[in-house]
């Protein structure tokens, strides 16, 4: 192997003296993707919404009941 050559970042480079040595030169570009449309609530956090809703339904109406019964013993 050669001699690891130091270059200003600190990764040491190491070339094999046997063997193949693959290297890319090219023009680097951007690769440009379809822009993600992400939901501004999560799946998760519409269902938990839901439940709240349907127990603040329920706790309600029981409430109503229990005010309807309570009305009749007196």
């Amino acid at each position: 192997m050669s001699a690891p050559r130091q270059p200003q970042g600190g990764i040491t480079e190491v070339l094999p003296k046997a063997g193949l040595v693959y290297s890319e030169k090219g023009n680097l570009s951007e690769v440009l993707s379809k822009p993600k449309i992400m939901p501004l609530k999560s799946v998760t956090l519409e269902r938990i919404e839901q439940m709240e809703k349907a127990a603040a339904a329920i706790t309600e109406t029981m409430a109503r009941q229990g005010q309807g019964q309570g009305n009749q013993r007196e």
